[in-house]
């Protein structure tokens, strides 16, 4: 028999219920057993954390990243994954403890600033049409580094054209996924990538230089008026201009969708930016990603994590943000920094991926490819690098995971890459 009460299933179910409003802000009656955590209660990676951390608390379990016993994860890799699941994963959990995270049940040690570079992403609004025939998209710039270095013309981005070759990828580390393995390598060609996430105030040049329409908005941005994350909107619309809100000029865009990211990135490489459904895109690979953000994952023992370089482990629990209140740290601090010379390459926002994200895609031929990406529709995108929301180890470079298209959070955003051709 357990140490620990066991509880029914029956008990669990509107105890969990009743956690969720709480937790959330709900009225009881408004979350259900059959409620879709993200589509009907519209919990994004911050309300979920805030939500897994209060049911092990009360239920004294793990709820792990990624299950390990085969029944929790089936039920949590559910589409869409309701209350009810989330009892189910508790019950199927009892007989664990509730964890010490490293990194995220303790005090905030993490670092939200740091020495930063000149802000070079661009406001106002970027005339030309679209497509543009064998554009030039960059002006090179001098490099203190043996990586070259450029500026996009259409929102001031720097970007680093990363040398191609063998690329490792993976991990067998004992932190390691099952989704991280094997250990493999693969050739990339010679690519340009972003050197910092996307900043709320490109994201409104992208806006304010095309033609899009509420429906676009709200594929990419916008929100549902009872959607409480709209405290946390960091853009708004004035007369017919976006603009950042003040004191949030200099931070990534987040509550961003995929279908959004994917926008931007045919924009800002002068591709037709109505086709942000489709595959077509300038978002990184997750190869491109892993090997871009070689050397900016720094693990530390648990006593020294104010040493840490990069932002992670910010949130605290209970606490309510607003815009500019959100722990991240600037795009052009100078944390989170890879060998190339990127920023948050770990920790600060999590940024979206090319691929659809498939647990075992590391295990088929395809990603084997020169240039791998999986093309293989599985409704879920890929995301790398961690946030200030989480914990340390989901920094990890070969840390894997997705989300839907139409998804946004308040720890997510994006970065673009583009081809290394018709260069100065």
């Amino acid at each position: 028999m357990p140490d620990s009460p066991y509880y029914d299933l029956n008990e669990i179910e509107p105890r969990v219920c009743q956690l969720a409003a709480e937790v959330l802000g709900l009225k009881l009656d408004e979350v259900l057993p059959e409620s879709r955590l993200i589509e009907d209660l519209h919990v994004d990676s911050l309300c979920m954390v805030e939500l897994f951390m209060t049911v092990e608390e009360e239920f004294d379990i793990e709820i792990p990243n990624k299950p390990t016993n085969p029944f929790a994860k089936s039920v949590f890799t559910r589409n869409p994954f309701r209350i009810r699941d989330l009892a189910e994963v508790v019950y199927l959990q009892q007989e664990s403890c509730c964890p010490q995270r490293s990194g995220w049940r303790r005090q905030v040690v993490a670092r939200s600033s740091g020495p930063e570079l000149t802000f070079t992403q661009l406001s106002g609004r970027f005339q030309t049409s679209y497509p543009v025939p064998d554009p030039l998209l960059y002006e090179r710039l001098e490099a203190e580094t043996d990586v070259p270095l450029f500026r996009r013309f259409s929102d001031g981005m720097r970007c680093f054209q990363l040398p191609g070759g063998q690329v490792t990828l993976g991990s067998q580390a004992p932190i390691a996924q099952a989704d991280e393995g094997p250990v493999h390598s693969v050739e990339l060609d010679s690519f340009l990538i972003d050197a910092e996430p996307v900043s709320t105030t490109a994201h409104c040049r992208f806006l304010n230089s095309i033609h899009s329409f509420e429906k676009q908005w709200r594929d990419w941005f916008l929100l549902e008026e009872t959607d409480d994350r709209i405290a946390q909107m960091q853009i708004e619309l004035t007369g017919n201009l976006w603009r950042p809100l003040a004191g949030t000029e200099w931070m990534p865009m987040v509550l961003v969708s995929w279908w959004g990211a994917n926008a931007y990135s045919l924009w800002t490489n002068r591709w037709d930016w109505h086709f942000y459904q489709s595959h077509a895109g300038f978002l990184p690979t997750e190869a491109q990603w892993e090997y871009a953000a070689q050397g900016a994952y720094q693990e530390v023992a648990n006593d020294e994590t104010e040493a840490l370089s990069y932002v992670a482990a910010q949130h605290e629990p209970g606490t309510t943000y607003v815009a500019d209140s959100m722990r991240m740290a600037p795009v052009h601090a100078l944390l989170g920094v890879s060998k190339f010379g990127l920023h948050h390459m770990a920790g600060n926002v999590w940024q979206w991926c090319r691929d659809w994200y498939a647990e075992d895609f590391y295990q088929t031929p395809a990603a084997q490819d020169r240039n791998p990406v999986n093309t293989q529709p599985t409704g879920i995108r890929s995301e790398r690098g961690g946030s200030w929301v989480g914990p340390t180890e989901l920094c990890r470079p070969s840390y894997r995971r997705g989300r839907e298209p139409w998804a946004r959070g308040r720890c997510l955003g994006f970065r673009c890459v583009g081809q290394a051709t018709n260069l100065p």
